[in-house]
């Protein structure tokens, strides 16, 4: 595939197939993104949804009003990031075109387990730079902040999960505060943008005014500012507006700092199916930066503090270096003055 992308004038078809996928926005936006990569690098790439209403099982847990609102939201968050109009069809589309993992496609088997690695591989391969247009762009969406949050006020992100399934990777009571107080002792100056749905704003809120670290009225407005609109969507525009994202354990919301140039600190129990074979060190893909940190820790992901990890940073070889997660927003945020 790397030797047709090479190629003048290549063409791609990518299809994603709900019937063998699941209803989670971190699995499309990996598929999207791929055919964003190939179209960065030059190639003509037709990206198709395959949904008769016949959808894997655990659709199941969203009722049908819901079910055709993520459908609604995969049309939208595809064609936005290819910035052409994406079509759901019935069933696969023939094509003269190379499609990509064809004969699972055909087969209606899934393909985006598959994906990440493929585009993984594909960079990594590639005597070529990054191509310009792939990675998110930083401050995309920034208009719709404006109504939310003056210009130079500066952010950084937090990803809180509350899931409907995987309750293991949900955040407890305990990690919400200490989280909350370490992001504040590392960017005492930024305000907090907090992502997740409206049961978990409503929740860590709560929990944040029990144990005093909120109080009722402005203060909580000053420091913690809520995503103002529901879903993943909304939620971008918040993310690359930031100076940095902080994860434990969570979801898909950390796929769209994976695929943007904000640093971030994600901190994990385990490595990732996906990407388990091109970690290196601290990089979960081979487009990240030195400031953009998965840290995988077996033993203490559930405890581990951000700011130890900030603190005692260590390259794959051993070599202690102090502070580079901090150092690199810091640099960041004095090369935009």
């Amino acid at each position: 595939m790397r030797a047709l992308l090479d190629t003048k004038h290549a063409e791609f078809r990518i299809v994603y197939d709900n019937l063998v996928s699941p209803p989670t926005y971190g699995d499309f936006l990996q598929v999207v993104m791929l055919a964003r990569y190939l179209k960065a690098s030059g190639a003509d790439v037709k990206f198709s949804i395959i949904d008769d209403r016949e959808r894997r099982f655990d659709w199941e847990v969203l009722d049908l009003g819901e079910q055709a609102s993520m459908v609604h939201d995969q049309l939208e968050l595809a064609s936005k990031l290819l910035e052409e109009e994406v079509e759901v069809h019935p069933e696969v589309p023939s094509s003269g075109v190379y499609t990509v993992f064809g004969d699972e496609v055909l087969s209606r088997s899934p393909i985006y387990d598959k994906t990440p690695l493929l585009l993984n591989t594909l960079i990594e391969t590639s005597e070529e730079s990054l191509p310009a247009g792939f990675l998110l762009p930083e401050g995309w969406g920034r208009e719709y902040l404006a109504d939310f949050v003056p210009e130079n006020i500066r952010l950084v992100s937090w990803n809180i999960r509350k899931g409907r399934w995987s309750h293991d990777r949900d955040n407890t009571k305990e990690q919400v505060i200490n989280d909350f107080r370490d992001i504040r002792k590392i960017f005492p100056n930024h305000r907090i943008v907090l992502l997740s749905g409206p049961d978990g704003i409503k929740w860590v809120f709560n929990t944040l005014l029990e144990s005093g670290d909120l109080q009722q009225g402005t203060t909580q407005v000053q420091i913690l500012i809520p995503q103002r609109s529901p879903g993943l969507i909304n939620a971008i525009p918040w993310l690359l507006a930031s100076d940095g994202y902080f994860q434990r354990e969570g979801g898909g919301m950390g796929m769209v700092a994976i695929f943007s140039e904000v640093p971030y600190l994600m901190v994990n129990k385990v490595k990732g199916d996906h990407y388990r074979h091109q970690l290196d060190g601290d990089k979960i893909v081979a487009w990240a930066s030195p400031s953009q940190r998965f840290v995988h820790r077996p033993l203490d992901a559930h405890r581990v503090l951000f700011s130890y990890l900030c603190a005692n940073e260590h390259r794959k070889s051993g070599q202690k270096r102090q502070g580079g997660f901090r150092r690199s927003l810091q640099q960041r945020m004095t090369t935009e003055g």
